[in-house]
């Protein structure tokens, strides 16, 4: 590497002098840097914690689930979020929702093996943020032929200029012009705010989770349509497609009003969605809004029917079957909740749901709610087949073919 223009410790002394406190994941390369961070002194003022998922279970942990890709943005994202999780609970006296101070981190790495590898495998190390306000990533690609010594090194001084550029208001926010490094082939940088009132559904969103008890159900809305919504299409929209859209015109005929779009922060199985990810899936939404079947756009932090009928009472919500026989299931109740209150629920609330048929899914009730009389049509309309045909187009098969090779 050449000699950077400043000295990196005084770098690193730089960043331990802002109010900024993190806690660091890190895992497949790049762990070097919990010793440079820390070798200055004064690494206490920054650093809550560091974290080393390097196992694949250790990894799956930290997430919550099993990553498709180890070393990935997607995953170097998730990392942050956990990592960002894991901030708020070491440092609940923090002004959080006020301020960008506390700060998740995710890296992973893809660096040269000690034993023989194949050509053509690439070097690549993923960085990712999260704080209350804003989540970023920047993705380095490193030209091959280098040893493992000298990618741990670049790793460790690239994640401390992204730290730098983070915490130091002055810091040269062009990774590019501060990180001279011949070996670098390529950086894919990107940043998203989190829009009005979103980082307290956020914050709130991985308190519940910290600390295990159900919250208050919360919305906020982009302003598209305000009128009071009575058609709620709830879905994660990763992306959104031309079978949604056709399920949203089709309720909007039917019952001759627009169908407003809901995405929750919250996931039962999954990390809660960072704000690059959400731009993403709002963006793929908003193709169209000048249409007339579409409403607003609804961010909650409420990723259960039975919260989601608080935030809407007196609505039609669009589901697939798939979603219909979980409705029932006991790992999607709220503490204290049984199928029969849940229905009762329902009711009170006025909910009803407009339901699609899913390809080779097939719809069934619950024993508990057969054995008390209750029958799917007290809360469910069936779309007829007639007029939607499921062709088994997903999100997951678009983000598939979508899905960038290198970085």
């Amino acid at each position: 590497m050449r000699e950077e223009k400043e000295n990196i410790s005084d770098i690193i002394t730089k960043i331990h002098q802002t109010p900024h406190m993190i806690v660091l994941g890190v895992t497949g390369g790049g762990t070097e840097v919990i010793g440079d961070m820390l070798r200055c002194g004064g690494g206490s003022a920054t650093l809550l914690e560091a974290i080393i998922p390097y196992g694949r279970k250790a990894l799956a942990d930290l997430l919550g689930k099993e990553p498709i890709r180890h070393t990935s943005t997607e995953t170097a994202k998730d990392m942050a979020m956990a990592a960002y999780r894991r901030a708020l609970y070491l440092y609940p006296e923090s002004s959080s929702i006020r301020n960008d101070e506390i700060i998740g981190i995710g890296v992973t790495c893809k660096l040269t093996k000690a034993n023989e590898e194949r050509r053509d495998r690439s070097h690549v190390i993923h960085f990712a943020f999260q704080t209350c306000k804003r989540t970023g990533t920047a993705s380095l690609l490193l030209k091959g032929g280098l040893k493992r010594q000298e990618e741990e090194k670049i790793a460790s001084r690239f994640i401390i200029h992204k730290i730098a550029s983070i915490c130091i208001s002055e810091y040269e926010k062009n990774i590019n012009v501060r990180f001279k490094c011949p070996e670098i082939r390529d950086i894919v940088e990107n940043e998203a705010y989190a829009p009005d009132n979103v980082p307290l559904l956020l914050v709130d969103t991985l308190e519940r989770i910290n600390s295990e008890k159900n919250g208050m159900p919360m919305k906020t809305d982009l302003g598209i349509n305000n009128r009071s919504p009575c058609i709620i299409f709830s879905g994660s929209f990763n992306p959104c497609h031309r079978k949604h859209i056709e399920m949203a015109k089709i309720a909007a005929k039917m019952y001759g009003m627009p169908v407003s779009f809901e995405i929750s922060l919250a996931n039962v199985d999954k990390p809660p969605i960072d704000y690059i990810s959400l731009k993403q899936r709002t963006d793929s939404i908003l193709k169209y809004h000048d249409e007339s079947f579409m409403g607003n756009i609804f961010i909650t932090n409420s990723p259960l029917f039975a919260d989601k009928a608080t935030l809407f009472p007196d609505c039609v919500f669009l589901i697939g079957t798939d979603t219909l026989n979980r409705l029932f299931s006991k790992m999607y109740y709220r503490q204290g909740e049984d199928a029969k209150s849940l229905m009762a629920h329902f009711k009170e609330h006025n909910t009803r749901f407009l339901v699609f048929r899913r390809k080779d899914t097939h719809i069934h009730i619950e024993p508990e709610l057969a054995n008390a009389g209750y029958k799917l049509s007290d809360i469910c309309d069936i779309v007829p087949l007639s007029s939607y045909t499921d062709d088994g187009t997903s999100s997951t098969s678009i983000r598939e073919r979508e899905q960038d090779t290198i970085i």
